[in-house]
Parts: structure tokens; C-alpha cells; sequence
């Protein structure tokens, strides 16, 4: 008898060495469910040490037990932060294939869901800074490459190689998603690209203080006077000569006067088409920018004959200001880079994206669809922001119209609108023309 209760308490052994893994199990999961997941993270790895392998009807030494313990530390290690971990154990209960004939399966899934939206969330968190550095760059470059332009140094082998730079920048920034590397590698060229397009107008200024000045006429030496010697004896009557007619000489008309205003509108115009020319090249593969190119060439036409058909100073300024203000927006398309509503610091410097969608359109040329989009934000509240865009996009239609005055009307009623919300608005001279600006500071000192 005593033999065999031996006998018995040998075969229990490994029954009973095989218990703890249990006891860590159902631990750990008592502990997950009541939100201490420290240990419960604790005892279900203990509980795998002895046990990896999941079961849907595992036997114990009491009964017969689903056994999921990946499932549960996925749940642990979520809660702890470590998403990547909570991922791994997740996949490892998926391909063990128990979890998913049981209850556990659809909640799993889940959780799968918010931890792979929590890891974009990270990524992109960690990219936001390397994103705006890069943003920031290619402002940069692209106020070089207005700089430049005004140098005329579009025609030097650095812009060239700068604009090719400036556009390898923005499509690396625009395919960047969460990959901080990319928007770090954009952002290099576009200080590189910046570089360049300073170095360009600098050797364009250089070149043009060389050329030798043109010497201003000197007036003609006066001649001397006729001296008549007078003669005692009265002279002997010479025969009279009769001279052939002279010859009717037909003075030319005098040469047109040509203002101050004629000759900048003229040069805001030339510039303008000459930008007009070079942005065709890099068009290509683009077909957007090739439609948008396409659009502004006719514009330009058009801007020329008024140029020719004007004969007033103030007609030569509104060509002018409407030249450079479709120069600026050339520019911004071109650089294909985000652009915010240029304001004073106590604006907020991270607007909505709906009114960086309306500066964009502002940007483009496209002033109806600007206005359209600042219309729509406003009928949601009350937006400085948006009054003073809407005001800017209505003065310069009005520039372009026949009819200006309604518009005028109704963008000194938005600047109005927007001073009285805010007092501390004002317009970049980098974004917008000296007329535009001049115009909305005579409003903000009460002139209007």
C-alpha cells in the first residue's frame, strides 16, 4: 500500500510542476482586465516562458481552458506604449490561428486598428519638424528666386541649375508622407537651390555695375562772332549773284515723351512675358502647371495691348501693379510651396487649412474662386483673416475690371470689416503689390 501511494505521487509530479504557468496566466489576465498592466505584462510573459503555443481547449490539471496569452500581453504592452511590441504579439496570436475561432478575434482586430493609427500618429509627430524645416526652405528659395528675377538674372547658368533644384525640393516635399529623411534631403536643396538664386543676382548686379556709363552729350563750343572790318573807300558794286533756292527741309515730328509710369508699366509687362517664357520649360510633365501656363500667356496678351492702348500715368500704374501681381503669382506657382496669409505675429501662423486653400487660389491668379472659398469660411463666423484676404482679392479684380468702383466698394468694406476685429493686420510687401498695400494702409490710418 505504501508502495503504491509512491507510485501515485511520482505520476502527479509533472502535473503538478506544469500548474504555475496557470496561475501566471489567469494572473496576468485578472490584472490586464483591471488596468494594471505592468503585471499583467509581467505574468503572461512568465505564463509563455513555459506555455508559447495558443489553444482554444487547453487541459489543465483543474479543466479545460482557452489559452490566448498573446492576446492579452498585445493589450498590456499597448497600454505600456510600446505599440510596436503590442503589433508583434497581436501577429504572433494571428498566425497561431486559435484566437480566430474564438470571441477574442473581432476585439483583436480592433485593437490592431488603433495601434496601427496610433504608429502613423507617431511617424508623423516625429516628421512635422523636419516637414516645416523643409517648408521653410523653400520660402526661402522661392523670395531668392523673386530677387533674382528683379536682378534679371534669369538668363545666368546658377539660376538655371537653382530652378532645377527649387523643383526637386518641392516634388520630394509633396511624395515626403511620414519619411523624415526625404523632407530633411528637400529642405537641403532648397538652401541649396536659395544659395544659388543669390548667387545669380548677385552676378547679374555685378555685370550690370561693369558696363561702361554712356557719356552724357556736351554742348558745342560757342563760335566767334563776325568781325566786319570797315573799309574807307566805298567798294566797287559787285555783280549780283543769284543763289539757286535752298532746298525745303522737313523737320521731323519731336520724339513722344515717355513718363516715368509708361516706362515701369513697360518693364512690368516685359519682365512678366519673359517669366511667361522660361516657366513653359518647366511645364513639362506637368500638365497642370502646363494649363495654368497656357491661361496666363493669353493674359498676358491682353495686358500688353491695354499697355499699348493706355495714355495716363495712372493707366501705366494699374498695368504695372497688375503685371507684378501676376508675376508674384507665376512665381508661387511655380515653387508649388504651402503659403500662408502674410499677417502681423498676433495672427495665428498656422491658418485653417480652408483659408490656405483660399491663399493658394489668391496666389494662382484665381481671384473668383478665392473669393468664393473666403465667402463660404465667413458665413460660418466672424474670420479677420479671411475679411482681409477677401478685401485683397476684390481690390485686385477690381484693378483688372472696366468697372472697378463696386469692387472697390466692397473691398474697403472687408479691410473695414477686418480692422475692426483686428488692428494689428498687416500685408508682406513679399506676397503682395506696393498699390495693394499702399491702398490698405490708407484704410487702416482712416484716409478711406
Amino acid at each position: 500500500m505504501k508502495r503504491l501511494a509512491i507510485v501515485i505521487a511520482l505520476l502527479a509530479l509533472p502535473l503538478a510542476a506544469a500548474e504555475p504557468w496557470v496561475d501566471a496566466y489567469n494572473r496576468g489576465v485578472a490584472a490586464v482586465n483591471s488596468s494594471n498592466y505592468k503585471l499583467g505584462a509581467s505574468e503572461l510573459q512568465k505564463a509563455i516562458a513555459e506555455t508559447p503555443g495558443e489553444s482554444i481547449a487547453l487541459r489543465t490539471r483543474s479543466a479545460i481552458i482557452t489559452y490566448v496569452p498573446h492576446f492579452w500581453l498585445g493589450i498590456a504592452k499597448y497600454n505600456l506604449g510600446d505599440v510596436d511590441g503590442a503589433l508583434r504579439e497581436w501577429r504572433t496570436s494571428d498566425e497561431q490561428g486559435a484566437i480566430g475561432r474564438t470571441e477574442y478575434y473581432a476585439t483583436m482586430k480592433n485593437w490592431v486598428a488603433r495601434a496601427q493609427a496610433e504608429k502613423k500618429r507617431l511617424a508623423q509627430g516625429a516628421a512635422s519638424g523636419a516637414k516645416k524645416s523643409a517648408s521653410d526652405a523653400i520660402s526661402a528659395a522661392v523670395l531668392a528666386q523673386t530677387d533674382a528675377l528683379s536682378a534679371n538674372a534669369d538668363r545666368t547658368d546658377s539660376y538655371r541649375n537653382a530652378v532645377r533644384l527649387l523643383q526637386d525640393s518641392n516634388a520630394q516635399y509633396n511624395r515626403g508622407g511620414t519619411d523624415i529623411d526625404a523632407y530633411t534631403d528637400a529642405a537641403q536643396k532648397a538652401s541649396r537651390a536659395a544659395a544659388l538664386f543669390n548667387a545669380a543676382a548677385d552676378e547679374a548686379r555685378k555685370a550690370r555695375a561693369a558696363r561702361p556709363a554712356i557719356p552724357k552729350p556736351q554742348p558745342k563750343p560757342p563760335q566767334p562772332a563776325e568781325v566786319v572790318v570797315p573799309f574807307n573807300d566805298v567798294p566797287k558794286e559787285q555783280p549780283k549773284v543769284v543763289e539757286p533756292p535752298k532746298p525745303v527741309v522737313v523737320e521731323p515730328p519731336p520724339a513722344p515723351v515717355i513718363t516715368k509710369a509708361q516706362s515701369d508699366a513697360s518693364m512690368a509687362v516685359q519682365k512678366y512675358r519673359r517669366n511667361l517664357a522660361n516657366a513653359k520649360n518647366a511645364a513639362r510633365g506637368n500638365a497642370k502647371l502646363q494649363s495654368y501656363v497656357r491661361t496666363a500667356t493669353g493674359d498676358a496678351e491682353k495686358l500688353r495691348k491695354r499697355l499699348e492702348a493706355a495714355n495716363a500715368d495712372t493707366e501705366f500704374s494699374t498695368v504695372q501693379q497688375i503685371a507684378n501681381d501676376l508675376d508674384v503669382a507665376l512665381a508661387k506657382q511655380l515653387s508649388g510651396g504651402p503659403a500662408l496669409l502674410p499677417v502681423a505675429p498676433p495672427i495665428a501662423p498656422k491658418p485653417a487649412p480652408a483659408l490656405n486653400n483660399a491663399y493658394r487660389a489668391f496666389a494662382v491668379g484665381d481671384l473668383a474662386a478665392s473669393e468664393q472659398q473666403l465667402t463660404n469660411i465667413l458665413a460660418s463666423g466672424p474670420n479677420a483673416e479671411a475679411l482681409l484676404l477677401r478685401g485683397c482679392a476684390r481690390y485686385t479684380r477690381a484693378m483688372l475690371s472696366r468697372t472697378p468702383d463696386p469692387l472697390l466698394r466692397a473691398a474697403l468694406a472687408d479691410f473695414k470689416a477686418a480692422l475692426q476685429q483686428n488692428r494689428a493686420l498687416r500685408l508682406d510687401s513679399r506676397a503682395f503689390s506696393p498699390k495693394l498695400i499702399a491702398y490698405f494702409e490708407d484704410v487702416r490710418n482712416g484716409k478711406l
